[in-house]
């Protein structure tokens, strides 16, 4: 039976969390929190559904059960996809600073991680302190020797780059960047459905054991691009009346759409397509024949390929994730928005590296 399922998250309770996710409205357990996990197939990390006649039974179950019904054909014939669900969706409460770490691309981890996806991921600044810092890549002027050189040596705060963010900031991390987030920072993060993480350096932290966790040099040092990339995107949007889509990333792995709507219901058809969305404030109702869903600030709702249509009402942000179809018109909404290829490639985050935009006229 197909709906609008609702997630169980799992948090994690890694020692540089906090109580952010909480006060911001996330229904979370007492204690630190550093993650919540909201979408995620990975062996041990199964999304539970929290709604509904599916309701304690596991995505990677339901997709097993209703195949390409459940995943629809672009997000199914992914590499992740082929597994599990294509993407992993998180909250993120950077309390204290994150270590400075890089991820794999897909060949590197194909081929030294036992087949596994890669790692490209963007970050959506819901919450930040004045001041409130990322490292994205490293200093102008800095030589790939050097930065080698002063990794060895433990000489980290001469060489990244810092950015500053505010709240609705995109960030875009493409595999093989640096990067970190620093302190009073709360995210959401959505990524390729993988966790390889190559740590580079953990500020000699230890955990409640006593333990350092280790790092993971000589393969970072596989993967790291000593080329910058362009750190944060604005976005394009379109404005629809009494709603507002906002394009934020577009790439092979995953778009990203910012929705804010203000009381209005609209019809939504899937297109074949599988569709998360991460409410960010406000509260939505997701409706399909007789069934009703409200989801409320940092909760998540996964809405499979084979619905076809539902109905979207509310006041609410929230962040629309998914992989369309190419052969479609994907970018007609942009373009008849009246935006060009120029500006889609400079203000999208990830479309000015993708090919089907590099090629288009």
């Amino acid at each position: 039976m197909l709906y609008p399922y609702k997630t169980v998250p799992i948090f994690k309770d890694y020692l540089w969390g906090g109580h952010n996710l909480k006060r911001l409205g996330k229904k979370a357990p007492d204690g630190v929190i550093a993650e919540s996990w909201e979408l995620c197939t990975l062996p041990g990390n199964e999304s539970v559904i929290a709604n509904g006649v599916e309701k304690g039974r596991n995505l990677k179950e339901l997709i097993e059960k209703y195949g390409r019904l459940f995943l629809g054909h672009s997000a199914g014939k992914s590499m992740a996809g082929k597994k599990g669900v294509p993407f992993l969706l998180k909250y993120i409460d950077a309390n204290d600073r994150l270590s400075i770490q890089v991820h794999p691309d897909d060949i590197y981890a194909f081929y030294h991680e036992n087949g596994q996806a890669g790692k490209t991921e963007m970050w959506y600044i819901l919450d930040a302190k004045p001041e409130a810092c990322i490292l994205h890549g490293f200093k102008e002027g800095c030589s790939a020797g050097e930065i080698k050189e002063a990794i060895h040596k433990g000489q980290h705060e001469s060489i990244y780059r810092k950015i500053k963010v505010k709240k609705g900031d995109i960030v875009y991390i493409p595999a093989g960047t640096v990067h970190a987030l620093n302190e009073g920072i709360v995210a959401a993060e959505i990524q390729q459905h993988s966790n390889l993480t190559y740590r580079i350096y953990d500020y000699d932290r230890v955990d409640g054991q006593g333990n350092r966790r280790p790092l993971h040099l000589e393969r970072a040092f596989d993967v790291i691009s000593y080329e910058n990339k362009k750190p944060t995107f604005r976005g394009l949007e379109i404005d629809c009346g009494n709603y507002q889509v906002r394009y934020l990333t577009i790439s092979k792995n995953f778009w990203v759409r910012e929705w804010r709507m203000h009381g209005s219901e609209i019809k939504f058809m899937t297109e074949g397509n599988f569709h998360t969305f991460m409410i960010l404030e406000g509260e939505a109702c997701f409706a399909h024949g007789s069934e009703r869903l409200h989801a409320g600030a940092l909760e998540t709702v996964v809405i499979p390929a084979g619905l076809r249509e539902f109905y979207i009402n509310g006041t609410f942000t929230a962040l629309h994730t998914f992989i369309p179809d190419l052969t479609g018109n994907a970018l007609g909404p942009l373009l008849q928005a009246g935006y060009s290829m120029d500006q889609i490639r400079s203000n999208v985050a990830g479309a000015a590296d993708e090919e089907f935009i590099k090629q288009a006229v």
